[in-house]
C-alpha cells in the first residue's frame, strides 16, 4: 500500500495527481481488470469540490467535474474526508470509507463496503435510487459522517437513510471485536428513516 502524501495536501492535489499515481504503482487486481466505471466523489468546505473517478480495467484518472451521472458518490466534509484518511476517524466506516483512497487497502473499483465490486454489482448499485448517511458520534473531534448517493442524478436535499452508531461501537467493529449484525440487532447501531435503502445498498455492492 503506497504511503499517503502530507496531511495538509490539498484534495485536487491528492485526487488529481497523488492517487493515479499510487493506483499505478499498485498490482491490479483481477476483479478490476474487468470494471470500467464512473465513481464521484464530493467534499464540502474549504479545498473542496467535486470529481470523477474512472476506473477502466485497472486504470484510474480523476477529472474535476459534475458527478450526477455516476452509480454511486461519495459525499464528505473535508475534515472528516481528512479525518478518516489521516486520523483513523470513523471507525469500521472510516476504515470503509478510507478504502477507496488507498491503494492496497482495498481492490481498485470498491464500494461503499470496502470490498472490490464487479460490473454486476456497479449496474445493480446504479439502478437504487437515494442517500445513505453513516453517522459516528461521540468521538474526541465531534460526529463524523459519510454518505453515500445511489444511483445518477442531483445530491437530495436529506438523506434517505441514517445509520448512526457510537464511536466506541464503530471502533470496536473496526478491529473486528463487534460483528456488525450483534451490534443491529442489540440496538448499537441506529437506522432511521428507509431501512430497505441500506439493505439493499449492502446486497448490492457484494
Amino acid at each position: 500500500m503506497s504511503s499517503l502524501p502530507q496531511s495538509s495536501t490539498p484534495p485536487a492535489e491528492f485526487f488529481e495527481q497523488w492517487l493515479p499515481k499510487a493506483f499505478a504503482a499498485a498490482p491490479v487486481p483481477e476483479a478490476a481488470k474487468s470494471v470500467d466505471v464512473k465513481l464521484g466523489i464530493r467534499l464540502e468546505g474549504a479545498g473542496g469540490g467535486e470529481w470523477i473517478f474512472h476506473m477502466d480495467r485497472g486504470t484510474l484518472s480523476v477529472t474535476p467535474g459534475s458527478a450526477e451521472a455516476c452509480a454511486f458518490t461519495l459525499i464528505q466534509s473535508v475534515d472528516d474526508w481528512r479525518g478518516c484518511l489521516w486520523e483513523g476517524r470513523g471507525g469500521a466506516f472510516g476504515k470503509q470509507a478510507a478504502a477507496m483512497f488507498q491503494p492496497g487497502a482495498a481492490q481498485a473499483g470498491a464500494g461503499p463496503s470496502g470490498r472490490p465490486m464487479n460490473p454486476q454489482a456497479i449496474e445493480r448499485l446504479g439502478a437504487l435510487r437515494g442517500v445513505v448517511r453513516m453517522v459516528v458520534s461521540g468521538g474526541a473531534g465531534g460526529d463524523w459522517k459519510v454518505d453515500f448517493k445511489l444511483g445518477p442524478g442531483p445530491v437530495p436535499a436529506e438523506p434517505t437513510t441514517t445509520v448512526t452508531v457510537a464511536n466506541d461501537d464503530a471502533e470496536a467493529m473496526g478491529r473486528g471485536e463487534l460483528d456488525p449484525m450483534q451490534a443491529f440487532m442489540s440496538g448499537k447501531i441506529q437506522i432511521a428513516g428507509d431501512m430497505g435503502l441500506m439493505m439493499q445498498m449492502q446486497a448490492a455492492s457484494m
